[in-house]
């Protein structure tokens, strides 16, 4: 009788449990139901969406779904980025990066230095702007799955550097990461997921053309225009598009449809919620009814204009302290390290000075050659696989490459930089031939006329040349 009641209780025990499980996973569908929705209410209005953020992030501590809750982290960091609330981003990129960190999600980590980058990059730290991207681009790259998640992060990031290349007024630069990445699009096989994808990049590029080249400019706004989902007639995309078509007909003088195309972005921003560009818009109405001599309309927007920018000053400010006090901790946190490094270095050069020196630098000159020829492999593999994201990753290894080829012969073609990309890495003709399938004696041919435009001597190695521009 006993031993029955004992196997009783522990059946009971093991169905109070499954029952617990059922239950806790039935919350969370129902949370991520919830998270799904406001999704799609993101998409249209981020002010109602953003209402509903903390109550779900709250809800998803509670049930310990770390999924959702990184997943309404990366929403906050979104929405504070499109309401140019660059104090409020920081805080939460960082909250972002702790948790993606905590539960080893590469995807999270990854956008989290995104934001950070962006952060940095609207304070005037560039440099830190472009560490942040970087250190992103070697999060993803641990990641072996090839998910959908995964592409759409890289192309964030040549986003984003086309973002700090806009804040430092290289348009042209911009525009070719946007290239970039409008070429990855070809590893999208659904139409639609295509379709969407350039929708969004067309925007963009015309957003960049605009402020060196209007006919470009015009162009892939209308192409970005004949892509919009029916689904996302109000969202950011088309406020961009509609400022684009503003700036075009006012640098043609068509002032009528410019006022139109503006007052069509406030009126998507107001239905949105986006407040991204909105002084760009201000501005340009500012400036056409100063124009058309409508001043009260003119004084109106100069009006607006003054208070948006108050807005974003104070805010900028506000995020700028943050950076200071990162960059400060940060700081000393190196001193720290430093100071305990010199002790330890210290003591151990008493006893053994000369010992140490002379390892050291055996075994630093064999790092250096083998991290260099674990580069090269790299860049190599990404050209045997005809990688997309080669010349990418050979830039951020070697950044002033370009520029440096180009200082020599400004007419250089981009397929002669891309070449020389590949004697860089120490690639013979015959694997040139190989891997580009083209024949060995065009390649000869690509290297003759390289020689007359470098101005090589003949008398000097192709390749050495090549290797002393870093």
């Amino acid at each position: 009788m006993r031993g029955l009641l004992l196997k009783f209780i522990s059946f009971s025990f093991l169905t109070s449990s499954f029952s617990l499980q059922a239950q806790q996973s039935a919350h969370v569908d129902k949370l991520r139901q919830k998270i799904s929705a406001n999704s799609k209410l993101f998409t249209n209005n981020i002010d109602e969406a953003y209402l509903q953020l903390e109550p779900l992030l709250i809800k998803s501590r509670i049930l310990k779904d770390s999924l959702s809750e990184m997943k309404l982290l990366d929403r906050k960091c979104r929405y504070f980025y499109n309401k140019n609330l660059t104090d409020s981003l920081i805080v939460t990129s960082e909250n972002l990066q702790q948790k993606s960190r905590e539960f080893k999600d590469f995807y999270y980590e990854a956008m989290a230095n995104v934001y950070l980058a962006e952060t940095y990059s609207i304070n005037n730290f560039h440099d830190k702007a472009i560490i942040y991207l970087n250190n992103a681009y070697e999060i993803l790259q641990k990641d072996q799955s090839k998910s959908k998640k995964i592409f759409y992060a890289k192309a964030n990031i040549l986003n984003s550097y086309s973002n700090i290349y806009l804040d430092i007024k290289q348009p042209r630069k911009a525009a070719k990461k946007i290239l970039e990445e409008i070429a990855t699009g070809k590893e999208l096989k659904n139409a639609n997921e295509y379709s969407d994808f350039q929708y969004l990049n067309y925007s963009n590029l015309a957003n960049i053309y605009i402020q060196y080249n209007i006919d470009s400019a015009d162009y892939y706004v209308k192409k970005s225009m004949e892509l919009m989902p029916r689904e996302l007639s109000y969202d950011k995309t088309m406020v961009s598009n509609y400022i684009v078509l503003g700036e075009v007909m006012k640098s043609r003088g068509d002032y009528k449809n410019s006022v139109a195309n503006f007052h069509k972005a406030l009126f998507f921003s107001q239905k949105n919620g986006i407040e991204l560009n909105k002084s760009n818009v201000y501005n340009a109405l500012q400036e056409i009814y100063t124009k058309t001599g409508r001043k009260d309309s003119a004084d109106y927007y100069q009006e607006k204009l003054k208070q948006l920018d108050l807005n974003i000053l104070q805010s900028k400010y506000n995020s700028l302290q943050k950076v200071i006090e990162k960059e400060k901790i940060e700081d000393n946190q190196k001193d720290a390290q430093k100071i305990v490094l010199w002790i330890i270095v210290f003591i151990l050069l008493i006893g053994t000075f000369g010992f140490i020196i002379f390892k050291y630098k055996r075994k630093s000159k064999k790092a250096e050659d083998l991290n260099l020829q674990e580069t090269y492999n790299h860049l190599i593999n990404l050209v045997k696989n005809k990688d997309e994201s080669f010349l990418f990753a050979f830039e951020n290894i070697f950044p002033q490459f370009s520029n440096k080829l180009l200082k020599i012969n400004p007419d250089l073609q981009q397929s002669e930089i891309e070449f020389c990309a590949l004697l860089k890495i120490k690639l013979t003709t015959k694997e040139i031939a190989q891997y580009t399938f083209i024949e060995t004696r065009t390649v000869q041919n690509k290297k003759y006329r390289l020689r007359k435009k470098l101005g090589i001597p003949a008398n000097e190695d192709i390749y050495q040349f090549i290797d002393n521009i870093q």
